[in-house]
């Protein structure tokens, strides 16, 4: 017994002997941590257009201050992680020349629609809050989730993007659903006119067979009849979403009026 408590004794000091010895080896990678990580800044000239500071402990990079531009945040935040498996990122966006919600939403909905790649079977919301832009809706492919939020984060003044867009199901059913209410919308004689539009005003999302449905018409009779279109398919289940033309520009003034109180 005595000689176990011995050979006990013995191996927790040689344990801590060894996390003494480790401790200093563990400061020093933190610094070169931190060096390398502020080498890789400077070098991209952020000294000259942000304002960052670099801690670094356990491993751990933390970046604070400020910068000019979200794309500057994100860039900055990349280049850490060059060096960094873990990065926390607290940095924030001051834009040098502020601008209303009202004026970031405006250029970020024209920019989703200026996008070349966006198409019929995409449907992206956009909400901007104290400069922060919220993406909803959906895309049809995960690249074309981040393609539109690298979109956005170069609109002047963004603080923040918050990406919250759903992608498309990929089955080969849900594929085929998707086209194929998409094409029945279109060969309407209520829709046919939008029919080669880049822009069509009712957008299709299928996922695991069920279907919802999103967009603006111009009629309470064109917004029944496009629900009664998908459910005429073998979709399992039909959430027709899409608006009246009056509606959404009664929903627009109130938001509009509560953006303004507050």
């Amino acid at each position: 017994m005595w000689a176990r408590l011995v050979r006990d004794g013995r191996t927790a000091l040689v344990g801590l002997a060894v996390l003494a010895a480790a401790a200093p080896v563990l400061a020093g990678s933190d610094a070169d941590l931190r060096q390398r990580v502020e080498q890789r800044l400077v070098k991209a000239g952020f000294e000259k257009r942000a304002d960052i500071h670099v801690q670094v402990e356990d491993g751990v990079v933390r970046l604070t201050g400020i910068t000019l531009r979200y794309p500057d945040l994100r860039e900055a935040d990349r280049l850490a992680r060059k060096e960094a498996t873990s990065v926390v990122n607290l940095l924030r966006v001051v834009p040098e020349t502020p601008r209303s919600d009202k004026e970031i939403r405006e250029d970020a909905e024209e920019a989703v629609l200026r996008w070349a790649r966006y198409g019929p079977f995409d449907a992206v919301g956009v909400d901007v809050k104290n400069g922060s832009v919220r993406l909803s809706g959906w895309v049809e492919d995960p690249f074309k989730r981040n393609e539109v939020e690298e979109l956005l984060a170069q609109v002047d003044a963004v603080r923040d993007v918050v990406n919250n867009l759903r992608v498309q199901g990929f089955s080969e059913n849900d594929v085929r659903l998707r086209q194929e209410i998409h094409t029945k919308i279109y060969n309407d004689p209520l829709f046919e006119r939008w029919r080669d539009l880049p822009d069509p005003p009712v957008r299709v999302y299928v996922n695991r067979g069920r279907v919802t449905l999103a967009g603006t018409v111009g009629s309470t009779v064109e917004q029944v009849a496009v629900g009664h279109i998908a459910r005429g398919t073998l979709a399992f289940a039909v959430d027709n979403q899409v608006r009246v033309e009056k509606e959404e520009k009664r929903k627009e003034d109130r938001k509009k009026a509560a953006s303004e109180e507050s």
